[in-house]
């Protein structure tokens, strides 16, 4: 390993920075990448300290360097080029010691994002930190929450390119081994080149899946994630992305919320069951509707299917054309609201929905049963507490219109089966995705719907 080996790794890039200098009458290379470092720290704490060095052989320097004349934190030896390109691109300085070797020293530059609240995953009574994009920052927050020794972490670099800084978390002796050896498995055989999404790491990680609905849970709330880890879990994170990965999840642990925990037990069943009516109501109300407007008058109470009829006496188009109307108006005003700043983005959102709405059903474009239907739908999406189960829902809810406006209660009806029988056959970590109703003890289930999940 020669100096003209390692700068030849970086070619003439122009954050790649090294320094020749005089240590006890010999040569000695600095290497370090700008932006990655602290140079007022690199500077006081190794190069002054190495300049002081005695005269001697150039293993003797080595040794001394490497064995705590130079007070840092880590002294790392690097036994090649590939070992000193890590360590510079993960911010840390080498000195190269010409026919002895070579020592990294961690100087990592401070500078990141502060902790700040969750932006999504809003809480009221929960803590205020959230996730950061320094993983580094996110072990240290996990432990300010999990102050148990039992914590472990273990590191790993996952992306052939982007050599990834990956951090698998568990608490020995609750969680199961088998569920760490299995993700460290699907780990250690990623065969990719990048790892900077969040749909680079789900895709990657529970492999190629022919389904809408979430394999694994991710949120940016640090007690989220310390409490999926005390549920029995493997936490997964990834250095760049500011949130945190669980596995496995199933459909009950999606119908929870961190907020759960800081009610008392009737509160949290209640609320737990009201989800899970969101849930039926978003999945089935637009194609119910449209299934007993087009096929089965006769099941709806004559004063309200004479109030349906009034209503649409001077509507042009069939229930199903309006009810998939207002579903596809309903997701592009989602959308919209996604992508726009955060400031105009809610005021579209809102004002959008009540000015086309209001507009569409004086102009007679819509029946304002159907409108209600639709806007009922969509606000129940809105109570479940995964947002990536919440959009295969969205998915889920127009292949149902599509079927009531076909075939009537039996397209419904068929189609939700088929949707189970979809959901059984989904695991994650080779956990059913439709525990604890399946694959579970009664025991189980009940504490599932108290609202309290044991490990």
């Amino acid at each position: 390993m020669t100096h003209e080996s390692i700068t030849a790794c970086f070619g003439t890039t122009g954050d790649f920075l090294s320094r020749k200098l005089q240590c006890g009458g010999h040569t000695v290379y600095a290497y370090m990448i700008d932006g990655l470092i602290a140079s007022a720290t690199a500077g006081e704490t190794i190069l002054k300290p190495l300049s002081r060095l005695s005269a001697g052989p150039m293993r003797e320097l080595y040794d001394a360097a490497l064995n705590g004349t130079i007070y840092n934190n880590v002294a790392d030896p690097c036994p090649d080029e590939a070992a000193v390109a890590a360590k510079l691109t993960n911010g840390f300085l080498v000195l190269l010691f010409p026919g002895a070797g070579a020592v990294a020293f961690e100087v990592k530059s401070p500078e990141k994002r502060s902790i700040a609240p969750p932006a999504v995953e809003n809480t009221v009574k929960g803590p205020k930190d959230a996730f950061t994009e320094n993983i580094r920052t996110n072990t240290g927050l996990l432990r300010r929450h999990l102050r148990n020794p039992a914590l472990r972490f273990e590191q790993t670099v996952a992306g052939t390119v982007t050599h990834t800084n990956l951090a698998v978390a568990w608490i020995d002796g609750i969680t199961d081994p088998d569920l760490v050896s299995r993700l460290q498995n699907r780990l250690e055989n990623l065969n990719t080149g990048s790892l900077l999404t969040p749909a680079d790491v789900e895709e990657l990680v529970t492999g190629s899946r022919a389904t809408p609905f979430p394999l694994l849970q991710y949120t940016e709330r640090t007690d989220k994630f310390a409490q999926g880890l005390l549920a029995g879990k493997v936490g997964l994170l990834v250095d760049g992305l500011p949130q945190g990965y669980l596995l496995p999840v199933d459909l009950g642990y999606l119908m929870t919320s961190p907020e759960d925990e800081g009610v008392d037990y009737v509160s949290a069943s209640f609320i737990r069951m009201l989800r899970y009516g969101a849930l039926l109501l978003s999945l089935l109300l637009p194609g119910v509707y449209i299934a007993l407007t087009a096929f089965h008058q006769q099941m709806i109470p004559l004063e309200l299917l004479e109030a349906i009829i009034e209503s649409k006496q001077s509507v042009p188009f069939s229930t199903a054309a309006e009810v998939l109307g207002l579903l596809l108006a309903f997701e592009l005003l989602q959308e919209a609201g996604i992508h726009l700043p955060q400031s105009v983005g809610q005021s579209v959102s809102i004002i959008g929905g009540i000015v086309v709405g209001t507009a569409a059903v004086e102009a007679s474009l819509i029946s304002p049963a159907a409108l209600i239907a639709v806007s009922l739908s969509g606000i129940c999406g809105f109570a479940l507490p995964s947002r990536d189960f919440a959009q295969a829902a969205r998915l889920f809810r127009f292949g149902f219109a599509i079927l009531g406006a076909f075939a009537g209660l039996f397209g419904v009806t068929v189609g939700f089966i088929a949707m189970l029988i979809h959901l059984a056959g989904l695991t994650s970590l080779d956990i059913p995705y439709l525990m604890p109703f399946s694959g579970g003890s009664a025991g189980t289930l009940l504490r599932h719907r108290a609202g309290r999940e044991d490990p």
